[in-house]
């Protein structure tokens, strides 16, 4: 039986060793390099929100118009958006809030029935059927984030009360600059 040689005995050639060596000294500085660059985009994404969302659009309100093309042709202009998050504990009360509103068609539901294997024939039985067959069943309601933005964008707009703290929502203004 060949003994194999342990990490002490093992004799790597000059050129392989510095080879690794170079290797692992541009594997650290490229681990530098994105992590570099990640916090320069982080930054960047920062000053781009601020211009964006706030330092514009507030000179663009102060001066009064929310459109206007520059001397280099550009357009600026800005519209009102809604960025929204309905947070979990809050769910049940803003879903309630869009039903007692006439604004429940919004909502979608689903129902989820778990089936374990060979369980497939129960899975095609009507959802009428669960109960009678012993089968916990999930209802859960939901809201496209998409649907939500829309109707609160039109609400704002229609200058309709919403309790956008229900939401998880604030209204914002954004610029758009095209040629």
């Amino acid at each position: 039986m060949k003994q194999r040689k342990s990490e002490t005995q093992l004799t790597v050639p000059p050129d392989k060793l510095t080879r690794l060596v170079e290797l692992c000294a541009q594997l650290t500085k490229a681990e530098l390099d994105e992590s570099r660059a990640e916090e320069a985009l982080e930054k960047a994404k920062k000053v781009t929100k601020q211009l964006e969302e706030e330092l514009i659009p507030d000179l663009m309100h102060e001066i009064g118009v929310t459109e206007l093309r520059l001397s280099a042709g550009a357009k600026v202009s800005i519209k009102q958006d809604v960025y929204a998050s309905i947070p979990e504990e809050l769910k049940p009360a803003a879903y309630k809030w869009l039903e007692d509103n006439q604004f429940g068609g919004l909502i979608k539901s689903a129902v989820s029935v778990p089936f374990g294997r060979g369980e497939l024939e129960k899975a095609k039985e009507l959802i009428q059927q669960l109960e009678a067959l012993g089968l916990p069943a999930e209802f859960e309601e939901s809201l496209h984030h998409q649907t939500m933005k829309a109707f609160l964008r039109e609400q704002l707009a229609k200058k309709k009360p919403v309790p956008l703290d229900l939401f998880g929502a604030r209204p914002v203004w954004v610029t758009k600059i095209s040629n």
